[in-house]
């Protein structure tokens, strides 16, 4: 039961797309209000109290008495601007507003995890990209090492080698150059033994 000279006695009645929301006064006036499942009945029953002054001080006494359909037109400039609004919830009721605010914040740090989520595999994927790298790194490092040996190996042989022909080819051209030498140094000798040997005989 309402007070006299307010509205009150509010109930809501649902289906499966829309909800109404209504309420009447002492005198048997009732407000009613047709809303989406998603508005909240909450700020539907504050349009209804807020609109019950300036609706029944213009058409109390017309409503009591209206046929059916009588009150559409002239009521209908008053009742377009109370749904006008409250048409956006958030804008009229703190708690909306306050609900519009957290569904907000919530999407933005959904947005933020999603994004940190990305950012974490991206950071692992270079963390393996890197990880694969210094493999490589160390691979190809472990096989310049043993590249380098093989060449010192290399060169070191082929000194060896062009020492080897080199000593082969002086051996072989100063050999016989010094055995002709020490021929033509015995013969020499054993001329000049010759020369002196007549010499002493004469």
């Amino acid at each position: 039961v309402s007070e006299e000279g307010a509205l009150g006695g509010f109930k809501v009645v649902q289906s499966d797309m829309h909800q109404v929301v209504y309420g009447a006064d002492s005198e048997g006036m009732c407000l009613a209000v047709v809303t989406g499942l998603k508005y909240p009945s909450r700020t539907a029953i504050q349009m209804l109290v807020d609109l019950y002054t300036p609706y029944s001080e213009k058409f109390s006494l017309q409503a009591r008495s209206a046929t059916n359909g009588a009150l559409t037109k002239p009521s209908k400039k008053l009742l377009t601007e109370y749904c006008k609004k409250y048409d956006d919830s958030s804008k009229v009721d703190k708690a909306s507003a306050l609900n519009s605010k957290v569904e907000a914040v919530k999407g933005t740090m959904q947005d933020n995890i999603a994004a940190m989520l990305k950012n974490t595999e991206q950071a692992e994927s270079l963390a393996e990209r890197s990880n694969q790298l210094n493999e490589q790194a160390n691979v190809f490092q472990k096989k310049s090492k043993d590249l380098r040996k093989q060449m010192r190996c290399k060169n070191i042989k082929m000194t060896i080698i062009l020492v080897s022909l080199v000593v082969g080819i002086l051996v072989i051209v100063l050999v016989p150059l010094i055995i002709r030498a020490k021929k033509a140094a015995d013969g020499g000798r054993m001329l000049r033994g010759a020369f002196l040997e007549e010499l002493g005989e004469e």
